[in-house]
C-alpha cells in the first residue's frame, strides 16, 4: 500500500484530503507544517508528498528541497491557490513532479497522484535496468559518451514493452548487442532468441527458413520443418540486415505482423506465432522507401520504436574504455600478460576515424595483442592503417642526401645513405617503427634487423 504525506496547514483541506485519499485506498499521514512532516519523515517512509505552497515559517518549495537533500528525490505535488505561470515554472522547474490548483475536484486529485506514483515507479525501474545492462553487458553497450548514455536509458524504457523495434547504424555499430539486450531485459527473457540474417539466404530459401515448409512442398523437402517464426514462440526474433529482405517476401513478413499467424510453404493450415520482432538495418530505409525498394506500410509496422546507435566516431570519449575492454577480455581467451595500452598507442586508437566502428576496433586489439612482446600494447603492435591519420603532422628532417667522400667505397657510401634515410624515417615517424618500416618500403623486422646493425636502437 502506497504511503502519502499529506502537508497542509488549513485543517479542513487536511482532513478532506486525508479522507479522499484513505477511501481511494492509500495509507496517509497528516501534517500541519512542514516541520512536523520532515520530523515524520525521519521515522518512516513515504511513496509521495502532497504539499501546500503557501505555509508560515517555510513555504512548500523551500519545503522540497529540504526533502530532496535529506531524503531523495521522491514524488512531490505542491497545493496553491495563487498560481500563476511564473510560480508553476518555478516549481516544475526545482524537480516538484506537478501542482495542483485550489479548488481541485477529487477526479483530478486521484489522476496526479496515480500519475506521479507511475512516473517514480518507471524511474526506479529503468534506474534497476540501467544497474543491471552495466552489470552484464559491461563497457560495449554502456560507455561514457552522451550519444550512449542516452541509447541506454532507450534501452531501458523500451524494453519491457512488446512493440517492434527498428535498430538502425552503420556496419559495426552493436546493433545485435543492442537487440540481444533489449530481449534479455524484456518479458521475454526466459522465451527463445532467435537471430536471421536476411542478407545470407536465397531469395529462395527464405520464406522457408523464416515460416517452415510442408513435405514435398519443393524438391528436396523430405520432411516437415519449423520455421524460424515458428521457433521465436513466445520470445523475440531478430532479424539483422532488414533492407535486404527481397520485396516478395516483404507482404508475407507485413501479414505475420498484422495477423500474428502464417502458413508454412506447401501448407494451408494458419499457424500462430506469439513473437517481438527487432529488426536492424546499415541502410536507409526511409530511402529505400522512396526509390520503391522497400514496402512503406512494411515500413511503418517496423518502425514503431527506432534506435539509433552511434557510431564510433562520434563516441571518441568510449574508445579507452572500449578498448581497455577487449584488452583484459582478449588477453585472458589469448593467455596474454598484456595488462594496458601505452599513451601513444591510446593517441593512435582515439585519432582514428574507425570505418568499421566497434567490431574494427575489436579486431585491431585481438590483433595488436598477437605481435605484442611486452606487458602493453605499444604503437609498434598496430596495424598500418592507424596510423594514416597521424600523417598529416610533418616534422622537420634531414632530407640531404650524404655526399661520397675521396676513397669511399660505393658500399660505404650506400650504407652511409640507408642508415640516414631509416634515421629520417624514425623521425617523420616519431620513433614508430611500424610506421617507418611503411615509409621506407621494408618489412618492420627487417627495419629493425638494420636498427641493430647501424646502432640506430636509441634514434
Amino acid at each position: 500500500m502506497n504511503h502519502i504525506l499529506i502537508v497542509e496547514d488549513e485543517k479542513n483541506y487536511r482532513l478532506v484530503l486525508g479522507e479522499l485519499l484513505r477511501d481511494a485506498g492509500y495509507r496517509v499521514s497528516l501534517a500541519e507544517n512542514p516541520f512536523a512532516a520532515l520530523e515524520l519523515l525521519s521515522r518512516e517512509g513515504v511513496a509521495l508528498i502532497l504539499s501546500d505552497l503557501k505555509m508560515p515559517q517555510m513555504d512548500g518549495l523551500e519545503f522540497y528541497r529540504n526533502v530532496v537533500d535529506h531524503y531523495g528525490n521522491l514524488p512531490f505535488i505542491l497545493m496553491t491557490a495563487y498560481a500563476t505561470v511564473e510560480t508553476a515554472l518555478k516549481a516544475l522547474k526545482a524537480g516538484v513532479h506537478d501542482y495542483l490548483l485550489k479548488p481541485f475536484n477529487n477526479d483530478e486529485v486521484l489522476l496526479v497522484i496515480r500519475q506521479a506514483l507511475e512516473h517514480f515507479r518507471i524511474q526506479i525501474e529503468n534506474q534497476a535496468l540501467r544497474r543491471q545492462l552495466e552489470k552484464s553487458y559491461g563497457r560495449e553497450l554502456v560507455g561514457e559518451s552522451p550519444s550512449v548514455r542516452q541509447l541506454q536509458e532507450q534501452i531501458a524504457r523500451i524494453a519491457p514493452a512488446p512493440s517492434p523495434v527498428l535498430i538502425c547504424g552503420e556496419s559495426g555499430v552493436g546493433k545485435e548487442l543492442v537487440a540481444r539486450t533489449i530481449h534479455r531485459f524484456s518479458h521475454r527473457n526466459n522465451g527463445p532468441w532467435v537471430v536471421v540474417n536476411c542478407a545470407t539466404f536465397p531469395e529462395n530459401l527464405l520464406e522457408s527458413e523464416l515460416f517452415g515448409h510442408e513435405r514435398g512442398a519443393f524438391t528436396g523437402a523430405t520432411e516437415r520443418k519449423k520455421g524460424l517464426v515458428e521457433m521465436a514462440d513466445g520470445g523475440s526474433l531478430f532479424l539483422d540486415e532488414i533492407g535486404e529482405l527481397p520485396l516478395v517476401m516483404q507482404p508475407k513478413l507485413l501479414r505475420f505482423l498484422q495477423e500474428k499467424s502464417f502458413r508454412r510453404v506447401g501448407g494451408t493450415i494458419e499457424l500462430q506465432a506469439d513473437v517481438r520482432l527487432i529488426t536492424a538495418s546499415n541502410r536507409d530505409l526511409r530511402a529505400m522507401v522512396a526509390a520503391g525498394t522497400f514496402r512503406e506500410d512494411l515500413y511503418y509496422r517496423l518502425n514503431v520504436v527506432e534506435l539509433v546507435v552511434p557510431p564510433l566516431r562520434e563516441r571518441i570519449a568510449d574508445i579507452p574504455l572500449l578498448a581497455q575492454y577487449f584488452l583484459q577480455n582478449l588477453a585472458a581467451d589469448l593467455n596474454h600478460n598484456v595488462t594496458g595500452i601505452s599513451p601513444t598507442a591510446m593517441e593512435l586508437l582515439k585519432n582514428y576515424h574507425w570505418p568499421g566502428n566497434i567490431r574494427e576496433l575489436r579486431n585491431t586489439i585481438e590483433r595488436a595483442l598477437l605481435f605484442c612482446n611486452g606487458s602493453q600494447l605499444e604503437p609498434d603492435d598496430l596495424p598500418a592503417e592507424l596510423f594514416a591519420d597521424a600523417d598529416g603532422c610533418t616534422v622537420k628532417t634531414d632530407r640531404s642526401m650524404p655526399a661520397i667522400t675521396a676513397g669511399e667505397s660505393l658500399r660505404d657510401f650506400l650504407e652511409k645513405a640507408e642508415k640516414a634515410a631509416i634515421h629520417n624515417a624514425l623521425i617523420e615517424a616519431r620513433g614508430i617503427q611500424a610506421q617507418a618500416a611503411r615509409r621506407l618500403g621494408i618489412s618492420r623486422s627487417n627495419l629493425q634487423y638494420k636498427l641493430k646493425k647501424y646502432h640506430l636502437g636509441d634514434t
